[in-house]
């Protein structure tokens, strides 16, 4: 009995992290353009004017234990890293993000830098680059193919069995250029399509 307390006590005082991570395709919306980097707080307006309706303030702590749920596209909590997907933008550096991921609730935030809003092909050039990529679990086996030009006839260049580590060089439309590390350890390069014609993403950057 006192062997199961202590056990008891030790799961209890073990940290939570509640980190976000988009593992599947249905998880980023194809209406998403891009992601909105979140500060210490957020306040969204109705519409992209600053005298508009506030619809929604939220403050981050960033503390795992704290931090709103359905609410971030990508979070982690240890570098007070958080992004939101971005829908839409508008002038004078407005954008539009989803604040609720379950009811796809939208409103408008101001940016305060140029790097605050990053669309893909930013996000990926800047996180992509750095980190390298993973594809998402339910990705089909017909996307887990490296290509010899960034076309869907284009000859097969290798099929991905057990992807250990995805290096991205450079994104040309809805291809990445990638040099591959499978099973057989093996470095591959060639191209993957990272996202379909109609906006479905099948790989992410691996940000850690």
């Amino acid at each position: 009995m006192k062997k199961f307390l202590i056990i008891l006590c030790m799961l209890l005082t073990l940290p939570v992290f509640a980190d976000t991570m988009p593992f599947y395709m249905d998880s980023i919306p194809k209406s998403a353009i891009g992601v909105y980097q979140t500060g210490e707080s957020i306040t969204i307006f109705s519409h992209p004017e600053a005298n508009s309706d506030v619809v929604k303030k939220i403050n981050f702590s960033y503390q795992p234990e704290t931090m709103p749920d359905g609410v971030f596209a990508l979070l982690i909590n240890e570098k007070k890293l958080g992004f939101l997907y971005v829908s839409d933008i508008g002038d004078d550096g407005w954008v539009q993000v989803i604040y609720d991921k379950q009811t796809g609730a939208k409103g408008w935030v101001l940016t305060e830098d140029r790097l605050q809003f990053l669309p893909w092909l930013n996000f990926y050039n800047m996180y992509g680059r750095k980190y390298g990529l993973r594809l998402l679990k339910d990705t089909p086996e017909d996307i887990e193919v490296l290509r010899s030009k960034s076309d869907d006839l284009s000859q097969n260049v290798a099929k991905l069995v057990y992807v250990k580590q995805i290096k991205l060089t450079a994104l040309r439309g809805n291809w990445a250029l990638v040099t591959v590390v499978d099973i057989d350890r093996t470095p591959k390069t060639g191209y993957l399509r990272w996202r379909s014609n109609e906006g479905v993403i099948y790989a992410f950057p691996n940000i850690k």
